[in-house]
This record gives structure tokens, C-alpha cells and sequence, in this order.
């Protein structure tokens, strides 16, 4: 009787046991499966840009506009960046004007910075700019308020060269020369842009 009991018992503890490596088994595959989908949840996250212009900022913005793209960059979302990059463009082109205009009616000279923070309707982007094409911008901005009259023809060049420089650059359309918007001349009509009529 004994012998049946402690059989009994025997079989019952390596039932138990079978049982408990069996769940601990099961358990150590959930947990598997969970970190590998965490993992890929992780990763597609990473691959979703984010942000106003696809995550793309201050000189990797640049970068991708002026052909550096990043690898595995959607280009159809590249195409869709660059037609709003052109108003980023624009405005820190004039940003940096307006920066030598102001400090040349001051009497002052300062150092551009590349980097500034534009305002677009998509939100805030940090864009970049190269040194040479700041300084040039800069530069024009001081001389035509602190030049004579006729010594702004060379100033007004020396803008829409370096115009047509950073929107070449970008690949972005340069739809009339800078010194038109940025140095009319005296009589000269502003452009007037009319919005297209709704249907």
C-alpha cells in the first residue's frame, strides 16, 4: 500500500513537473513574441518621418533639397517637401536681407548666421543656409541702404546672382530676380500677386 501511495505520489510530482515546464516554456515564448513585435513597432515608428517637413531640418533640410537625400527618403514625400521648402526658402533669403537693411541703418555689421527658425503654416523648421550665399545676402542688405544711388546697380547683381545660386542649389522655381521684391527700383510697381479666382 505504501508503495502504491509514494508510486502515486511520484507520478504526481513529474506530472506537476511536466506542467510547470510546459507553462514556463509557453510564458518564455509570449514574452519572444512580444519583444519581436515590440521591436518592429519600434522600428516602423523610426521609418515614419515626422514633423512639418518629414523630420527633415536646418542642413539635412538642405542637404535633401540640393540632392544629399537621406537613405531610404520616400522621394514622393521628398516632392511634397520641396513645394513647401520654396515659402522656407524665400523667407530666409529675406530674413537675412533684412538683417544687413536693419543693421546698415544702424551702423552696425554683425556675423549671419546659416540657421534660422521659419515660420510656415506646416509649423516651425529650422532652416539652413551656406556661408557664402548669408554673407552675400547680408552684405547686400548693408550696402543698399549705406551705398549711393548709383552704386546699387552692382548690389542689386550681386543679389539675384546669389539668388539664383541658392535656388538653383535647391531646385526650387526663382519666379522673378530678388532685387525685384527686395530692391525695387525707385518707380518701379511692386508685384502685385493676385489669388487665383475660386471656381
Amino acid at each position: 500500500m505504501d508503495a502504491f501511495v509514494s508510486a502515486l505520489m511520484a507520478m504526481g510530482i513529474l506530472v506537476l513537473l511536466v506542467c510547470i515546464i510546459y507553462l514556463l516554456d509557453r510564458v518564455n515564448n509570449l514574452e519572444k513574441q512580444t519583444r519581436q513585435f515590440s521591436q518592429s513597432l519600434k522600428s516602423q515608428k523610426e521609418a515614419v518621418p515626422s514633423g512639418p517637413f518629414a523630420g527633415l531640418s536646418s542642413k539635412k533640410l538642405w542637404d535633401a533639397m540640393t540632392g544629399r537625400v537621406p537613405e531610404g527618403f520616400d522621394p514622393d514625400l521628398l516632392d511634397e517637401v520641396r513645394l513647401a521648402y520654396e515659402m522656407v526658402l524665400h523667407k530666409h533669403v529675406d530674413a537675412i536681407f533684412q538683417e544687413g537693411v536693419n543693421d546698415g541703418r544702424m551702423g552696425a555689421m554683425a556675423e549671419p548666421k546659416n540657421t534660422k527658425l521659419i515660420n510656415t503654416a506646416r509649423g516651425p523648421v529650422e532652416s539652413w543656409l551656406p556661408s557664402a550665399q548669408v554673407n552675400t545676402l547680408y552684405k547686400c542688405g548693408l550696402d543698399s541702404v549705406q551705398l549711393l544711388a548709383d552704386q546699387l546697380e552692382a548690389v542689386r547683381f550681386a543679389l539675384d546672382e546669389v539668388g539664383q545660386t541658392l535656388y538653383g542649389k535647391a531646385m526650387v522655381n526663382l519666379a522673378q530676380p530678388l532685387s525685384v521684391s527686395l530692391m525695387p527700383r525707385p518707380g518701379a510697381e511692386m508685384p502685385v500677386l493676385v489669388p487665383p479666382l475660386m471656381p
